[in-house]
């Protein structure tokens, strides 16, 4: 991280967006924009790290044998891959599994890890990342098959007793670390951090732990903690930046590769390229059953394999796009706008072939973007027909997680967020579950006085002639990264004029085009704007709403604005 610079300016618009975040005083900004590793606080305050750190080092002096088990998401992979590195430089091998989505279902799968027990010697260990918290029969089974099991998971802790050798999670009872809002990774970071403070102390392992720099695995955690919708604030803005600063010395090599393969730069990496572009990649995988592929591409020592993996996932990202179009429109034409205003939410399921079940999640995303309500969407499980398996997504202010443990009569199983979950039940159980749900929902939203609470946008106004002034855009650049908690500044221009603008997308929903500036013209492009520049008259001028793009071209990269509305 770079040290404070007393003299930084802070363009006027930039200051006020600060504002509004609760940050005024010239200490706070300098802290925000200026942030260091040295503020992050320690594992020790996890609940049951030395619990952990503890097997962990037994394992190792005995040399017992080390299986990693993740999920098969972006945070998942990446937690696997990083603890997977953190041994390969410790100069210790281990076995890890990337579940397959449609075969193998959510968790840990017992099958599965007989497989694994049957190939093991003696004393074995298993990890958990970003899973496991869910799985009590799952742990009793890898505890009789010879595991000592320590879960790393961030989602919801169940109200049944944990039954993990250690389990590390913030959300526990108890837990003294800070910052509840963890991705699955940057507690994997976390509990390779804790091992590798012991092992300096250890006479045989000092030197090599001592060489190990753990900014270097940073960039696992800004991928997997962009990716999966954590709070961008506080420790996850931390760890993210420090990410960022290790993508742009050009390491490591493997996710140069896939930047490349995608034709993005991975100079100036801001949030939204991670979520639109580079995490979209690594989980079209996992969503069409080929989990494998990337955990593949963030471990393989070969570039030339490397290459081949990542060409490989964006081929299937752009097969997943096609599908993800297909589902959706298939789910619009469910929609009932009666029941819609009614119920205030969504709950559908289709037959064998609406829903691609790694998909389900993008699809209930769009579903509650579009109509601003929670929504869940199911279809037949591949394991099982005679079983639903579902996903469900909600607008912030809404607690999903809750809204189905008030149902879990019906289901078999879940688990997420307060905002994502995945759950599974019994067909004949769908119409006693939606009933429930929805009434599930109305409660909630009486118990928040009939309002979903949203956080306020607060707009400036800011001429689009201004809008790539240079000491902006550099404050643009280190407010990074932007997303979750931590929004991207929105400007207004009340008279901007078009000197062009085309059409494109599927169903040209999108445009792009040139603004007219004061000394210069601006390239700009807006999503899902096409329906409402079609009823403007753009020879005169319109209100535009916008904010700032990172458009990334044949690896070089460039800013544009995106519009976010206008009329």
């Amino acid at each position: 991280m770079m040290p404070p610079q007393t003299d930084y300016t802070v363009h006027p618009v930039i200051r006020q967006h600060l504002k509004t975040l609760g940050i005024e005083n010239d200490r706070e900004l300098r802290s925000y924009f200026f942030p260091t590793l040295m503020d992050l606080p320690s594992p020790e305050l996890f609940k049951s790290m030395d619990k952990a750190v503890a097997l962990l080092l037994e394992a190792i002096e005995n040399k017992h044998e080390i299986l990693i088990w993740g999920d098969y998401d972006v945070d998942g992979i990446t937690a696997t891959a990083l603890l997977v590195l953190f041994f390969r430089e410790l100069g210790i091998s281990v076995k890890h599994y990337i579940p397959n989505r449609i075969t193998d279902g959510y968790g840990l799968n017992a099958k599965v890890l007989q497989r694994f027990s049957d190939t093991m010697q003696g004393n074995r260990l298993l990890i958990t990342v970003d899973c496991g918290i869910a799985n009590k029969n799952e742990v009793r089974e890898a505890q009789a098959q010879g595991f000592r099991v320590i879960i790393t998971d961030h989602h919801q802790v169940p109200a049944d007793e944990l039954l993990a050798d250690a389990t590390i999670n913030p959300k526990q009872d108890d837990c003294n670390f800070p910052v509840k809002e963890l991705a699955g990774v940057g507690i994997a970071f976390y509990l390779a951090s804790a091992l590798r403070r012991e092992l300096r102390k250890n006479k045989y392992l000092h030197s090599i732990a001592s060489t190990i720099k753990m900014k270097s695995f940073l960039v696992y955690v800004a991928i997997g903690t962009i990716a999966d919708l954590v709070p961008l604030t506080g420790v996850n803005r931390l760890l993210t930046r420090g990410g960022f600063e290790v993508i742009a010395s050009s390491q490591p090599a493997n996710i140069i590769t896939l930047f490349d393969a995608l034709n993005i730069s991975h100079q100036e990496v801001v949030g939204e390229t991670i979520s639109y572009q580079v995490a979209p990649a690594i989980n079209a995988a996992g969503r069409l059953g080929e989990s494998r592929l990337p955990i593949e591409l963030l471990l393989t020592q070969s570039a030339t394999e490397a290459q081949s993996l990542a060409a490989d996932l964006v081929t299937l990202n752009e097969k997943r796009k096609g599908a993800s179009r297909s589902d959706l429109e298939r789910a619009m034409k469910k929609v009932s706008h009666t029941e819609l205003d009614e119920k205030k939410c969504i709950v559908m399921t289709g037959n064998s072939g609406d829903f691609q079940d790694g998909i389900l999640g993008i699809t209930a995303s769009r579903l509650s973007e579009t109509y601003q309500v929670p929504a869940l969407v199911c279809c037949p499980s591949n394991l099982d027909p005679m079983m639903l398996k579902g996903s469900g997504r909600a607008q912030k202010g809404f607690n999903l997680y809750r809204a189905l443990d008030r149902c879990s009569t019906y289901l078999e199983k879940f688990g997420g967020h307060e905002v994502a979950a995945g759950f599974s039940l019994a067909a004949e159980h769908f119409a006693l579950f939606k009933r429930c749900f929805e009434q599930s929902v109305l409660l909630q939203l009486l118990e928040n006085k009939n309002n979903i609470i949203t956080l306020e946008k607060n707009y400036q106004q800011l001429s689009i002639s201004e809008a790539l002034d240079p000491i902006l855009i550099d404050n643009l650049l280190r407010l990074e990264p932007l997303g979750e908690d931590n929004p991207k500044p929105v400007f207004v221009d009340n008279h901007v004029r078009f000197v062009s603008i085309s059409y494109f997308g599927f169903n040209k929903e999108h445009i792009r085009g040139i603004l007219r500036g004061r000394l210069s013209n601006i390239p700009f492009i807006g999503f899902n704007l096409g329906h409402k520049a079609l009823r403007l008259d753009i020879s005169s001028s319109c209100k535009m709403k916008y904010s700032h793009f990172r458009d990334h071209y044949n690896g070089k990269s460039s800013w544009k604005l995106k519009a976010e509305d206008i009329w």
